[in-house]
């Protein structure tokens, strides 16, 4: 099939011919797999990128790679570590922000785990929902009021009725937000596709209500595709065969590079403001079909309104 012409094919393309100049772009996840293409393609158009990571020397390496490449240190930002799992961490790293920028242009909430073992965050969540979501939340709510944009992860994943993924997807049947299960894990029965069904779900859910709750945002989700990078590595040998058989065979979706991967997501960062529709989910360059629990704004705003409360402790 070919490619539309109309649509970039790689984080690079998507910022061809801008010129991003004095725009701050925070990214978590900064400095590896998408984030780290949608990172460098951002600042090979010139603006400034805040790198977020967990990792201090992965972080400090990414950087000095970007400068081997010829990219202005100036542009770099990777002196603060961000960890999702610790609120506390998230504040600290939404101060330093604040102290340093008084707008960032786009929040791209890129970071996330799947498929995990049961476990929960330092602040006692689900892994994968205090990560994916309730440690985004609080970063985007710390630095909503100069944010213009945010751009927030998610996947096909949420339309997941059942493990293991790549059987049962559906836009009907996807299930509805549980905000009763987000502080609980029981081994026994824990199942870590469904909680990243709820997770990616979250994502999608936020990026509706946030612009509800402040008007001067926009925001939007986005499915990057199956993206060849380490976030696979909680995936058994056999989900992993299943995935590259059918992408083999033509029966599933191709495995992306990060590079082709982000396409979407930085095309979504910057694009001017009324070339996107806000609150909508994005996939290959263009608004895709969302579950139908995802339009639940009910949902979203139960969803914001727990958020807000589990994270009002890191807030003042």
């Amino acid at each position: 099939m070919t490619a539309d012409p109309s649509i970039p094919q790689s984080a690079t393309e998507a910022v061809a011919g801008r010129n991003l100049n004095g725009q701050i772009f925070v990214v978590t996840g900064g400095y590896s797999g998408l984030g780290a293409a949608s990172s460098e393609a951002l600042l090979g158009a010139g603006a400034t990128v805040v790198v977020a990571g967990r990792n201090a020397k992965s972080q400090a390496d990414f950087a000095a790679d970007l400068r081997a490449k010829g990219i202005e240190s100036s542009l770099i930002d990777a002196e603060a570590t961000l960890d999702l799992g610790s609120l506390a961490s998230v504040r600290a790293f939404a101060d330093h922000i604040k102290d340093r920028y008084d707008t960032v242009h786009c929040l791209m909430n890129n970071a996330g785990v799947m498929n995990t073992p049961p476990s929960k965050t330092l602040d006692g969540f689900e892994v994968q929902f205090g990560t994916n979501v309730i440690g985004h939340f609080l970063l985007a709510k710390l630095l909503a009021p100069r944010t213009r944009r945010q751009v927030w992860l998610s996947s096909s994943g949420h339309t997941l009725t059942a493990d293991p993924p790549g059987d049962v997807y559906s836009l009907d049947n996807a299930p509805r937000i549980n905000l009763d299960i987000i502080d609980k894990v029981d081994e026994r029965t824990y199942d870590s596709w469904h909680r990243y069904q709820q997770s990616k779900l979250g994502d999608i859910l936020l990026a509706k209500q946030f612009p509800r709750e402040f008007e001067h945002l926009t925001a939007c989700a986005v499915h990057p595709g199956v993206v060849r990078t380490n976030l696979s590595r909680h995936m058994s040998m056999m989900t992993m065969l299943r995935y590259v058989w059918r992408a083999i065979t033509g029966r599933g979706a191709p495995l992306l590079t990060p590079e082709r991967g982000a396409r979407t997501q930085t095309l979504c960062a910057v694009m001017p403001d009324e070339a996107l529709e806000s609150g909508a989910f994005y996939a290959d360059g263009g608004v895709a079909q969302e579950a139908n629990s995802a339009k639940n704004m009910d949902d979203a705003k139960r969803l914001y309104d727990y958020c807000d409360r589990v994270t009002r402790a890191f807030q003042a």
